[in-house]
């Protein structure tokens, strides 16, 4: 996974952390998921190891928000939907956005996957959203209606940029602070 076990705790338990944390009342799409996969994408050297583990945390939240929070809400039916496709397709890219800046984490290298994550997941979501929703025409201005009327959702950029701050800012103070157990 990490080579120092000690970032590997560290990375896993933050993964944790703002999976569950998807079970507090919060802002509309002012999530962690997106931070989620480039935190992970971002510090496991293991590839397949980033993407298990961030689809993983995904769906155990997805399961539990279904479950706990819409109560006997049908887990199967909301996985069939192509929208949740598009969620966990966004979301694997930005994983590989992550895997794109092992190298070189800085604090503009973060923003800048953290910003283009957000406007992906906006792009392709609402994109997937448009053809079964029935309000909008199945035409090219259709689509601009889904996307205008999708302009209120941008909010995810705020929410992940907070989240990867947390994240990626908590690891570089661990860091400082017991440079033994979390080198970055």
């Amino acid at each position: 996974m990490i080579k120092n076990s000690g970032k590997t705790l560290f990375v896993l338990g933050a993964i944790v952390f703002v999976a569950l944390s998807r079970l507090l009342p919060h802002i509309p799409n002012f999530t962690p998921v997106a931070a989620m996969a480039l935190f992970g994408g971002a510090l496991f050297t293991n590839k397949k190891s980033a993407y298990l583990l961030a689809f993983a945390a995904l769906l155990t939240s997805d399961i539990l928000v279904n479950t706990l929070l819409y109560n006997n809400y049908n887990f199967i039916n909301y996985l069939a939907q192509p929208f949740v496709w598009a969620v966990y397709f966004s979301f694997g890219l930005t994983v590989f956005m992550g895997i794109s800046i092992k190298n070189k984490l800085n604090i503009k290298s973060v923003a800048l996957c953290s910003v283009s994550s957000s406007l992906l997941f906006w792009l392709v979501t609402n994109f997937a959203c448009w053809p079964a929703n029935p309000l909008y025409a199945q035409n090219f201005s259709g689509l601009i209606n889904c996307y205008i009327a999708a302009i209120p959702f941008l909010g995810n950029v705020v929410g992940d940029l907070f989240f990867n701050t947390l994240l990626f800012g908590s690891l570089f103070i661990a860091s400082k602070k017991i440079p033994a157990l979390v080198r970055l």
